[in-house]
């Protein structure tokens, strides 16, 4: 199964620690804990989590619900509360904002990853994406900073051993991580694995012929075993 990412809102460190120390061992990476809605809104651009661990109760000015009101406005995000407040009044505003689940704390370990299973699993058969900033941007590392990149600014990655290059038009980015990983990351319907050492830009395509395939300046092979997956996306006049 794929890997989940999570994210935790949780105030107490305490809590948030033993949350991720359980789902660790369930291999589910926590990619970030934050004690407020601000700073858990602030990271998802970087972050980029699958699902959203949420408490009701947050040290910032902004609690649980609001802030998961605020990710739903700009973001198709699961996100499944874990809160002490099971009042009706709290249960039923937190419903507005369409969560993938409800749980109780004190929490059973079983319940939460089979929730958060269940949440990462329809939410993938809903065919839903992520909107805004992660649904057109990346964050590479370049020295010690990361930089953001459009997808539209990429025509291919290249896996070259343990990194990949981002090959833009002007630059080359050269990422300590693997190809497989970039892709993971990026997740976009125009991304097309070609080769095993290719990944293009569809829409950077300006021609085919055989198995060379042309976006503008640049030249990559594709693999007679993966075409079909190309060709599928494309639109022939024959």
């Amino acid at each position: 199964m794929e890997k989940i990412n999570l994210l935790i809102v949780e105030d107490k460190p305490l809590i948030a620690e033993a949350i991720a120390s359980k789902l660790k061992k369930h291999d589910i990476n926590v990619v970030g804990i934050y004690p407020t809605g601000e700073e858990a809104l602030d990271s998802l651009e970087q972050t980029m989590p699958d699902i959203v661990l949420m408490d009701i109760q947050l040290a910032g000015k902004l609690d649980g619900v609001t802030t998961a009101k605020m990710i739903n406005d700009s973001y198709e995000l699961p996100i499944i509360y874990l809160s002490d407040h099971v009042d009706d009044a709290t249960v039923q505003r937190a419903a507005k904002t369409f969560p993938a689940n409800y749980l109780a704390k004190p929490f059973n370990e079983s319940d939460l990853v089979r929730a958060i299973n269940i949440a990462f699993t329809n939410f993938a058969a809903s065919g839903k994406a992520r909107k805004s900033i992660l649904d057109n941007h990346i964050f590479v590392r370049v020295d010690n900073a990361h930089i953001k990149l459009g997808y539209d600014e990429i025509i291919y990655l290249e896996a070259d051993g343990a990194y990949c290059n981002v090959v833009t038009q002007s630059k080359t980015y050269v990422q300590s991580i693997s190809m497989n990983h970039v892709l993971e990351r990026i997740r976009h319907k125009d991304f097309v694995r070609v080769h095993r050492s290719y990944v293009i830009n569809a829409n950077k395509i300006t021609k085919i012929d055989g198995n060379t395939i042309t976006l503008g300046d640049h030249e990559v092979v594709m693999s007679k075993s993966m075409r079909e997956e190309l060709t599928g996306k494309l639109n022939y006049l024959k």
